[in-house]
């Protein structure tokens, strides 16, 4: 544990073109990972204009870090939101530590709950859920059992496809028709499983419809002594997942997992009307 008299560590993500954000490390809130870096990457990359001066929203801030790389880029009107109270605490920090003063609205809430006009619509939404899908009881009840204070809670590594679940439900009443929201999406999710429930959802009026942009793939990766004595038990159940084809990802020859990032493009059906949605 870090000694409370020491000062929170600080690291830099560098995203190209020499756009780099400086981020306190603090326990209970993600440091960046690959997928973040590829999200971000590829929000600098794509993000025109146009798109910068219309409003921004980042579902699921953590630490605040594609929200600063927004205002860093230019993005005038930017708002993040996070489930947890200490991730949107550090993210304020963060903000002042890059820029010395605060124009990001960041706020605690549950998706879209939390924001400051519960009818705002946007012109960008960017999400990145969480990438692990719902446990089994079994996997849970183990979780449980040996649940560490100090390490991230259950609910920021599972629940993935529920939360983008309720999160497909619920964009449409905040996007603007001629908006897109950019998501980024863990194989071990269950992409296909989660899309084709969205779709079933709504039968033949789906507001939404989901373009590929990109696809990266990264090793599994355990970053904590805690998670890598547990190893053996989450990849049971991930080869229980992919077995009910619920997940998708590769082995290699030493046993090394390899899961598939995907960023994904949500705009409005045009085939379908939108006036049900405001």
């Amino acid at each position: 544990p870090q000694d409370s008299k020491e000062r929170p560590r600080a690291y830099d993500t560098y995203f190209g073109m020499g756009r780099s954000i400086r981020l306190i490390d603090e326990i209970g809130v993600f440091k960046i990972s690959p997928a973040g870096l590829a999200l971000g990457n590829y929000i600098l990359k794509t993000l025109h204009d146009d798109e910068l001066k219309g409003k921004c929203l980042d579902v699921g801030t953590g630490s605040g870090v594609l929200a600063l790389l927004l205002r860093d880029m230019g993005a005038k009107s930017i708002v993040g939101t996070d489930i947890s109270a200490a991730a949107v605490n550090l993210a304020i920090r963060n903000e002042t530590l890059n820029f010395g003063n605060r124009k990001i609205c960041f706020t605690v809430g549950d998706l879209f709950s939390a924001l400051p006009n519960e009818l705002q619509k946007f012109d960008t939404v960017i999400f990145n859920p969480p990438g692990w899908r719902t446990p089994s009881v079994n996997l849970l009840e183990y979780l449980l059992a040996i649940d560490n204070p100090e390490e991230l809670a259950v609910s920021a590594m599972f629940y993935g496809d529920g939360l983008l679940l309720k999160f497909l439900q619920e964009l449409p009443f905040h996007l603007k028709k001629s908006g897109r929201a950019i998501i980024g999406l863990n194989s071990l999710v269950g992409i296909k499983d989660v899309l084709g429930r969205y779709r079933n959802q709504h039968c033949d009026t789906c507001p939404l419809q989901f373009r590929l942009l990109e696809r990266h793939t990264f090793p599994l990766l355990f970053y904590s002594e805690h998670w890598r004595k547990i190893a053996p038990r989450l990849l049971e159940e991930f080869s229980q997942w992919r077995e009910q084809q619920r997940a998708a990802y590769s082995l290699d020859s030493q046993g090394t997992l390899y899961w598939s990032y995907e960023l994904v493009e949500c705009i409005w059906n045009k085939k379908q009307t939108a006036r049900a949605y405001g």
